[in-house]
């Protein structure tokens, strides 16, 4: 009897051997595509920051230190790292300081951002939520001018620039005039001991008649 010839071809030629490798090809793309994929779970990160509205304070891991500055434009960087965490922070345009006086600026709009900031992922709402209203607004000028002045001891005034719904809102409050008003210094409130909130954020900021007493003396709408 004839013995039958051995198949002599390459044990790669084998159909098994094909099937395997065409598998772990495609298990490998699906790992990497998934690997590749955001995860729908976490939500995407813009550029809004914004203080908490009852303790005024900034994040723990910000850069920024709790004592008086001793000169401002030595420590512009940090100056400006604080001026990041101020509520509408996304929204400021520029921020100029001169012989220890600040200036800041505001867009006007959400067309007038996204024209100089196309690739942001900041959205309308955004812009809405934080300058949407004048209420809004007022509290800004109000509390972040203050802010700035109890944080920097060295700073001699604030004086911030926000257009909105055809009108221009403008505070300049200097140090001196703005511890006239209140009957004591701004730059002794801490945030530590609740100083700030008690004396300063929820009767001035968040009370409407005080809030207004402050609007009448330190703001003006054009």
């Amino acid at each position: 009897m004839k013995i039958s010839q051995v198949d002599k071809r390459e044990w790669y030629n084998n159909l098994w051997v094909r099937l395997l490798v065409l598998f772990a090809f495609i298990f490998i793309v699906d790992l990497v595509s998934k690997k590749d994929k955001p995860d729908a779970t976490k939500p995407v990160q813009t550029e809004v920051k914004q203080v908490t509205s009852k303790t005024e304070d900034i994040p723990k891991d910000a850069k920024v230190t709790a004592d008086p500055l001793s000169t401002l434009p030595a420590n512009e960087t940090v100056f400006k790292e604080y001026i990041s965490y101020a509520t509408g922070n996304p929204f400021i345009k520029s921020v100029s300081i001169k012989d220890n006086n600040v200036l800041i600026l505001y867009y006007g709009s959400y067309s007038d951002y996204k024209e100089d900031k196309p690739d942001s992922l900041v959205k309308n709402e955004d812009y809405s939520n934080h300058l949407g209203t004048e209420n809004a607004i007022q509290k800004i000028l109000v509390g972040e001018s203050a802010r700035l002045l109890r944080q920097f001891h060295d700073l001699n005034a604030v004086s911030m620039i926000l257009p909105f719904d055809g009108k221009t809102y403008s505070i300049d409050v200097d140090r001196n005039s703005l511890n006239k008003f209140l009957g004591y210094k701004i730059e002794s409130l801490s945030i530590k001991d609740g100083a700030w909130n008690d004396k300063f954020s929820d009767p001035y900021i968040y009370d409407k008649s005080n809030r207004q007493k402050f609007i009448d003396t330190f703001v003006k709408i054009n």
